[in-house]
């Protein structure tokens, strides 16, 4: 009979957790593929949303202020727009990511303040849709248009977001740093000691 030792247990864990956000993040991808426009359009937008939101809460400090931030009602980082804006500033995507989040912003907000006459042919649309970077994971050129290219650019980018999401919560990608400083005459402790300024 063996014996599961902490550490083996922490590693089950971690692997569990693993399975379970790629089963989530596969029936996601499914799904948004056999969506018409506006609910592809809005399927997307309202997934990248949450994985940022989840992405600031994993980044930043876990504390009250940090949930009060990205949760609730009025958080000021609740929206996708401050949330593309925070991530970017804080450097957690590229600016390749930020400008294909931003052009699928303004075409969600196309589709959900318009009730008819929406379409990713139409002209300003694909104009937006034509400005994304169509990057893909094998680096291939990506030469499609409308619909195949929205959801081919922004799939890649959703799965990024999601991934980098989950090595930050499992330890596997940093955290947001403590530099915060206090002026002092009198020594630090040692555990302290980067905090402080003579």
């Amino acid at each position: 009979m063996s014996v599961i030792v902490p550490a083996d247990r922490e590693h089950v864990a971690s692997v569990a957790k693993d399975e379970t956000q790629l089963d989530s993040l596969n029936r996601f991808m499914r799904l948004v593929g056999k969506q018409d426009e506006r609910a592809m359009v809005l399927s997307l937008a309202t997934f990248i949303e949450d994985t940022l939101g989840r992405l600031l809460l994993a980044y930043f400090r876990d504390c009250k202020a940090t949930r009060e931030l990205v949760e609730g009602f009025s958080a000021p980082l609740g929206t996708l727009g401050s949330r593309i804006k925070v991530v970017y500033a804080v450097g957690l995507v590229t600016e390749e990511q930020f400008k294909d989040m931003e052009i699928l912003r303004k075409v969600r907000n196309q589709f959900a303040h318009n009730w008819e006459g929406v379409s990713l042919e139409r002209n300003d649309i694909a104009a937006m849709v034509g400005q994304l970077s169509g990057y893909s994971f094998s680096g291939a050129p990506d030469q499609s248009a409308g619909k195949d290219r929205l959801l081919g650019t922004l799939s890649s980018c959703c799965i990024e977001l999601y991934m980098f999401q989950g090595r930050i919560e499992a330890g596997k990608a940093v955290k947001v740093q403590d530099v915060s400083h206090r002026l002092t005459t009198i020594p630090p402790t040692e555990p302290a000691r980067s905090r402080y300024v003579k």
